[in-house]
């Protein structure tokens, strides 16, 4: 049951409800194989096993063993499939009773829209301006009811949020979250089961709920494994709250990588990144397109922006540093179709 009687109330709760069932520190001690095991199986029937395939070609520009994690074949086309199938599963029709909001660049309002329909839930979804058309009209398809608000992600995640108090649903964030997180363990793990102790993965980071499932997932499954995570230089919020030592939020943010433009990192993911992440990495906005154009040619692979951050920063690493192949996690494959002909034809 939510905390709270009121609407309003329960609208604006979400956090407490979150942080009463479970704390940072109950998320960690709480997880082991078997745990995994649970999560994996209990979003097993909603979401793709995607597959982590060898890319011969960046293997040979990089002289390591690169394999590529593929959620741009996920379900929604984006890793944002797995924690929402986790976090609605666990949910009770109570909960649920008024329907479900956020707000999401596109991917997350994607895995939301697709697990509430599972549910036979209602889901409101707001955008902001720069969304691409192929985002929002597949958030339509899954029967979301879209609102285009802001000019950027965390202007919309407030207008998301007075709709959670006025109207009284449940607002289910991006990545600050222990329900997501936990439901994106479920990426790294099946990383781990395809390859045996990888000795770096490259995961792209926006509010870090993804590569805080991974992490946790790497400290049970492959603890010598390292993690870096890679941001747009023109929207690097979790490398700057890292150099500062505390979350910060950046006043201006600029990167066609909608996926990961994101203005401050979540919470939660904060503090697990800061404890197992190796270091974070950014990439400018021709790296991110000369890794989309290299991903093409190389192994026919169509991701976004967002989603190519890993392999743009494959030049960045210290390849010395760590023994076993790289894995790159590929996290989203929703571009715009006008955007892609752009950089195809630069």
């Amino acid at each position: 049951m939510l905390i709270g009687s009121k609407n309003k109330k329960r609208g604006l709760d979400y956090k407490n409800k979150n942080k009463r069932l479970i704390s940072l520190e109950n998320l960690i001690r709480s997880l082991n194989l078997k745990e995994l095991k649970e999560i994996r199986k209990k979003i097993d029937s909603f979401i793709n096993r995607t597959p982590c395939i060898y890319s011969e070609g960046l293997t040979r520009r990089t002289g390591k063993e690169v394999y590529l994690k593929l959620e741009n074949l996920q379900m929604t086309g984006a890793f944002k499939a797995r924690g929402n199938a986790y976090k609605l599963s666990i949910l009770s029709e109570k909960e649920l009773e008024n329907g479900v909001v956020t707000a999401s660049s596109g991917n997350h309002g994607l895995g939301l829209s697709r697990a509430a329909k599972l549910r036979g839930v209602k889901a409101k979804v707001l955008v902001p301006k720069n969304t691409p058309k192929i985002k929002i009209d597949k958030l339509k398809e899954y029967g979301a009811d879209v609102l285009i608000k802001g000019d950027t992600y965390d202007e919309a995640v407030i207008e998301a949020k007075e709709i959670a108090g006025n109207e009284g649903c449940l607002y289910v964030p991006s990545f600050d979250d222990v329900d997501i997180i936990r439901g994106n363990t479920t990426l790294g793990f099946e990383i781990f089961e395809d390859v045996k102790s990888p000795g770096l993965i490259l995961c792209p980071i926006g509010g870090g709920g993804g590569i805080s499932g991974v992490s946790l997932a790497r400290n049970i499954m492959s603890p010598s494994t390292q993690i870096i995570g890679v941001e747009a230089e023109g929207a690097a919020s979790m490398f700057h709250s890292l150099r500062i030592g505390k979350r910060t939020s950046l006043k201006h943010i600029s990167t066609l990588a909608e996926g990961i433009k994101v203005a401050q990192p979540g919470e939660i993911p904060f503090q697990l990144v800061k404890r197992y992440v190796k270091e974070v990495k950014t990439v400018a906005e021709e790296e991110l397109k000369r890794a989309m154009i290299e991903l093409l040619e190389q192994a026919k692979i169509v991701a976004e922006l967002a989603g190519c951050a890993s392999v743009a920063a494959l030049n960045k690493i210290d390849k010395d540093s760590f023994e076993g192949p790289i894995v790159c996690v590929i996290s989203g494959g929703n571009i715009d179709l006008e955007l892609l002909n752009k950089i195809l034809s630069a």
